[in-house]
């Protein structure tokens, strides 16, 4: 037996075990947790986190040789398609002065770097948010920052009576004014836009890229695969009740690769009967375990073609599609390695005289 590194095209620095005429490749894969808030006590809410379970996730990752990485460096890794043995990524967001109070110490001790989305109206404005002086600080100990917008408006939302152009105007400054004001408060470069509550659409997503941004990140919940898109970064939401169990297994959690999605990532529609499915890339999946669910809604009554590898659904009437944000997460158990995978992807139902020509 014995162990080397390979390269094989998609996957980057994978271990490869050798045993007699038997390989097993592990896949290189990227979480990207996401955190809020921080407390002492009782969770007051699923976004913040006892302080006490955020030490006890840290120290898991570093017991167990996980790689923690900024979001920096992992712009390089996607570059140079080379990646350090179980990586992750630590981001946090908004700008809460828990952040400073009780997490950053942890960091400190571990020397964990991590990013921290800061939405620019939030700072300093009272004594539970951050101010620029603890940000400062905290870039000096190694934390990076990222623009989570002005407001955290939901950027796809268009105000009452606001005509395209208007709406075109002012998310265009929700993005590249953010940036320019933490850059000049911190004098410290901003290379990642976190989108607020997650949301976006293409047209967003193509005015972050003309802003400048190295990388766009949403909270699709899933983890990302090579080859990782730096405009497409998944994140995962650690709840205030995450145990260690769970969090091991978010860890864990594989891709699912699919051929095709419908509709796509991104997509503003005024069709609220919209079919919503994918055609999957994987003959090993066992049919009987697919779950497919729409965020806010649970299981769906799909539909799977084995032939074909496609699972959909059609809302029929009267239970159409609210006009919201959606997110669609199919998850299947790969019968060949015993793995389950998933893959999650965003769409909003909206009028169509809010998206004119989208």
């Amino acid at each position: 037996m014995f162990i080397f590194i390979i390269f094989i095209g998609t996957f980057s620095l994978n271990l490869v075990e050798v045993y007699a005429d038997t390989i097993k490749i592990e896949e290189t894969i990227v979480p990207i947790l996401t955190y809020h808030k921080f407390c002492t006590g009782d969770s007051p809410d699923a976004y913040t986190i006892n302080i006490t379970r955020f030490e006890e996730q840290m120290a898991y990752l570093e017991n167990n040789g996980y790689s923690v990485i900024s979001i920096t460096q992992l712009l390089k890794c996607i570059d140079n398609n080379f990646f350090p043995e179980k990586p992750v990524v630590i981001t946090i967001d908004d700008g809460f002065k828990s952040v400073y109070n009780l997490a950053f110490p942890v960091l400190k001790q571990y020397q964990f770097p991590a990013t921290l989305f800061l939405y620019t109206d939030f700072i300093a404005n009272d004594p539970h948010q951050l101010s620029w002086q603890k940000i400062r600080e905290m870039i000096d100990g190694g934390m990076e920052i990222g623009s989570h917008s002005l407001s955290h408006c939901n950027l796809v939302n268009m105000k009452q009576n606001e005509s395209h152009l208007d709406y075109l105007k002012r998310i265009d400054k929700e993005i590249t004014l953010s940036r320019t004001i933490l850059e000049r408060n911190t004098d410290s470069p901003v290379q990642s836009f976190a989108y607020p509550y997650g949301v976006y659409s293409q047209q967003i997503k193509m005015l972050a890229k003309q802003a400048g941004y190295q990388a766009l990140l949403n909270v699709n919940g899933m983890n990302n695969s090579i080859p990782i898109n730096p405009y497409s970064l998944n994140r995962q939401i650690i709840p205030a009740g995450f145990s260690i169990k769970q969090f091991e297994s978010l860890l864990q959690e594989k891709t699912l690769k699919l051929n095709a999605i419908f509709p796509a990532d991104g997509t503003v529609t005024d069709n609220q009967a919209i079919k919503v499915g994918a055609i999957l890339n994987n003959p090993n999946i066992e049919p009987d375990s697919l779950f497919f669910r729409l965020s806010g809604s649970g299981l769906l009554d799909y539909t799977y073609s084995n032939e074909l590898q496609e699972i959909s659904f059609t809302p029929v009437a009267p239970k159409l599609l609210q006009k919201r944000t959606w997110i669609a997460q199919i998850s299947v158990r790969d019968k060949k390695t015993g793995v389950r995978r998933k893959f999650s992807w965003l769409f909003t139902v909206s009028d169509r005289a809010e998206f004119p020509n989208w």
